[in-house]
């Protein structure tokens, strides 16, 4: 998978049990969706989390494609968007309306809002 060089992705299963999991690391893309943007605390942590889920969910595509986790609401965090593909490749972005309080939780961020995951399948329109 192409993932920045500090990034990794690692698969594990409990042999003996019905378990799988990932874990992932995804600090040097959350830095590079970062530096051209000014967030407050509370949007970086949820562009962080978009990340993390959108990471996880790539991991375990068996096609050519991308998946896109957004994030939007009437709240002063209006939309959080992360895309990333079955290489790793992340981006996103957010758009931020108004003064949003340093302990600002997700309902104060996005108010009456809703999350979409959309798959794109490569080749297929």
């Amino acid at each position: 998978m192409i993932m920045p060089q500090h990034d990794q992705l690692h698969r594990y299963l409990f042999e003996n049990f019905a378990v799988r999991g990932e874990l992932v690391t995804v600090s040097e893309t959350l830095q590079q969706i970062l530096d051209n943007h000014t967030y407050p605390q509370p949007v970086k942590t949820v562009l962080a989390e978009l990340l993390v889920a959108t990471s996880l969910l790539t991991a375990t595509l068996k096609f050519a494609g991308d998946i896109t986790v957004q994030l939007q609401g009437d709240g002063p965090l209006s939309l959080a968007v992360i895309n990333g593909n079955n290489q790793q490749q992340m981006r996103g972005v957010a758009r931020v309306q108004g003064d949003i309080p340093d302990n600002a939780d997700l309902k104060t961020l996005v108010g009456n809002g809703y999350l979409v995951i959309n798959h794109h399948y490569a080749g297929r329109g």
